[in-house]
């Protein structure tokens, strides 16, 4: 996962394994790295990513009115200072969008951002599929637990089947004490059941729900702060997607203070 001009899938066939949680902090750490970013929430059921990144009031039009013509795609999105957001809509019709119009759109976008970043469904719905053949790129987000494990090897067989060559792990929550005692998978069985590539591991942390519940993502706290595990490990994972090689788990358990990351 390299250059500039990306477009990445996040993504994952269970609900409840982090999927926006991982697209936001994801986005944030990119930010840090003074990338450009842009969020689009692919999830047209539940609709969640503006919760999470504050702009429930800051938007009118949204990702469908742009695919259906009704606006230009400057319309739909918010944010400032890097990192970007455009919206699903709040009341979807099923009405079915010709795939071609999801291709077109982020043919503009990647123009614009280094790096587009959709959060997806749980569900292949058909604009599930259209958003994914609009990407270059996938990340299959799972938590670490069997059942969380096992969809995310149906996700990859289907990204497959769709013709996604580079395809990434992302495993959310992760206890390593539990993965020592053996009650729950270690990291190479996850890889050997999930069939994926490891992108990146971030850490159980019980601050992490407060912390989205307030509006903190990863890197948006003071500079001379020490920054906590779950950071640590979305900035590894930022500078995977960047192109860089990094230690799976640099720094994560022994976080640095926030300028320690960002020093040029």
């Amino acid at each position: 996962m390299s250059n500039s001009g990306r477009v990445i899938f996040i993504t994952g066939f269970k609900g409840g394994v982090g999927k926006t949680t991982v697209t936001a902090n994801i986005a944030s750490a990119l930010k840090a790295m003074e990338k450009r970013v842009l969020i689009i929430d692919g999830d047209f059921g539940m609709r969640c990513m503006d919760i999470v990144l504050g702009y429930e009031n800051d938007t009118v039009f949204n990702c469908f009115d742009v695919l259906l013509g009704r606006c230009e795609p400057e319309s739909a999105i918010t944010g400032e200072e890097g990192l970007y957001f455009m919206p699903a809509p709040l009341n979807y019709n099923k009405e079915e969008i010709p795939t071609g119009r999801f291709i077109e759109l982020f043919a503009q976008l990647r123009k614009r951002f280094d790096y587009c970043l959709i959060d997806s469904s749980a569900d292949p719905s058909p604009y599930y599929l259209s958003f994914a053949a609009a990407a270059d790129d996938a990340i299959v987000v799972t938590l670490h637990q069997s059942t969380a494990i096992r969809a995310s090897e149906k996700t990859a067989l289907k990204l497959t089947e769709m013709g996604f060559k580079n395809l990434r792990l992302v495993v959310n929550g992760y206890h390593a004490e539990y993965a020592q005692k053996n009650k729950l998978p270690s990291i190479l069985d996850i890889i050997n059941r999930s069939a994926i590539s490891l992108l990146g591991v971030v850490p159980f942390e019980d601050s992490l729900p407060c912390d989205q519940e307030s509006g903190y993502l990863a890197f948006t706290g003071q500079y001379d702060k020490k920054i906590k595990r779950y950071e640590a490990a979305f900035f590894n994972i930022a500078k995977r997607i960047c192109g860089e090689r990094v230690p799976l788990f640099e720094d994560v358990y022994k976080p640095k203070r926030k300028k320690h990351y960002l020093k040029k």
